[in-house]
């Protein structure tokens, strides 16, 4: 009885052993994230400032102009944009951003690709057209003139074509 026992029972492969990184890939992937680091560090110091996810276009859309800008500055190799940039995100943004790497596993996310859904979550599609519509209703009044002119440039981003040079600006 004991035999058939064991003959009824099926064998169990042994669980496939580990696979543990040699040192040369653990360094590799530790001087990549110290390397990542540094660059991030950079960016704070240039004024990135973290992004929490808040639902104003305007806010959201100074945020990656000025990520973007400020990877271009410092030289920041192509491929580390997404990841230099998610290292800003936080609170909502980063929930958002996690949800994104969920959805996308298999994929590596481009630049490109990173701004289209985070301009696909953080502007609504009419918004653009809405901002082109109150830069050719924009006017002075009260408005002091370092004002005027920061709000005139927030909005001429929306419709470059009515500014298309710095001497249209006058």
């Amino acid at each position: 009885m004991e035999g058939m026992a064991n003959a009824a029972t099926p064998m169990l492969a042994p669980p496939p052993a580990p696979i543990i990184p040699t040192i040369l890939e653990a360094a590799i992937t530790t001087n990549d994230v110290v390397h990542l680091v540094h660059l991030v560090k950079s960016m704070r110091e240039m004024s990135c400032e973290p992004y929490s996810g808040e639902q104003d276009a305007e806010v959201a859309g100074r945020w990656i102009r000025k990520v973007e800008k400020t990877m271009i500055q410092i030289k920041i190799p192509h491929d580390l944009w997404v990841d230099c940039a998610t290292q800003l995100l936080s609170d909502g943004a980063m929930t958002w951003w996690e949800t994104i790497q969920l959805r996308r596993a298999t994929k590596t996310l481009s630049w490109d690709d990173f701004k289209t859904e985070f301009e696909n979550q953080y502007y609504s599609k009419y918004h653009p057209k809405m901002k082109e519509h109150e830069f050719q209703a924009f006017r002075q009044e009260a408005m002091s003139v370092l004002e005027f002119e920061r709000q005139f440039h927030d909005l001429s981003l929306f419709a470059p074509h009515y500014v298309p040079s710095e001497q249209h600006t006058i």
